[in-house]
């Protein structure tokens, strides 16, 4: 089956948006507020795509070619000339022609899914959720506080867009997970991801609490 194509207004951002994910945005360039005039008018949504080499505020940008699309979902506020909104990730787009003329920057991008392959095994869903509980535990820790079980989809796809988006990551990284064509491949990584991470994070939460306690 061809993917669905469409034209979709575009904007660079410092950040990866995954499906699912809700992120805040603020508005002040006049481009992206006439972009933001022209989705409200329409369907409300367009592409955020993480900048390759340029910077967000002022000229042009080379943006990687997958990003997802971002759903408005509230605007926050509006004061002087400036506005907040809230976006919600939906589908994952890759760019097939770019324009980068118009006062913002749009593209004809193809509506990409998840390769279909066999599904990740039960056993190793529930290890990977485990993992991703100790990390949300650890995480909390660090800033003082305490859960004793997060809500975390079982799921492979929303899992998998789930831990991309919580996990503290280099961009690049973030970018990399999010192109992954297959859901088992990209839990695969970011298993690889989460073990790595835990065993420092595990002695720096141990670190604070000695500390912590010492001082008592």
């Amino acid at each position: 089956m061809h993917p669905l194509e469409r034209s979709l207004p575009l904007f660079p951002l410092s950040t990866v948006l995954f499906p699912n994910a809700t992120i805040p945005l603020h508005i002040f360039e006049e481009r992206y507020k006439l972009m933001l005039q022209h989705c409200l008018e329409s369907d409300s949504r367009f592409g955020v795509i993480l900048i390759k080499s340029g910077i967000e505020v002022g000229g042009p940008v080379e943006p990687f070619s997958i990003g997802t699309i971002a759903h408005i979902t509230k605007i926050d506020k509006v004061e002087s000339d400036r506005m907040y909104i809230s976006v919600t990730g939906e589908r994952r787009f890759r760019i097939k022609n770019l324009n980068q003329y118009t006062p913002y920057m749009s593209a004809v991008v193809d509506i990409i899914d998840d390769d279909e392959d066999k599904e990740p095994e039960p056993d190793r869903v529930k290890e990977i959720i485990g993992k991703v509980n100790e990390y949300a535990r650890l995480i909390l820790g660090l800033r003082g506080g305490w859960v004793n079980k997060t809500k975390i989809p079982s799921e492979p796809q929303a899992l998998s867009y789930l831990i991309g988006t919580m996990m503290k990551l280099e961009l690049i990284q973030k970018q990399s997970l999010l192109e992954e064509p297959n859901v088992s491949n990209r839990l695969e990584k970011e298993m690889e991801l989460l073990n790595q991470i835990l065993a420092p994070l595990r002695e720096r939460v141990s670190r604070e609490l000695l500390k912590k306690f010492s001082r008592q």
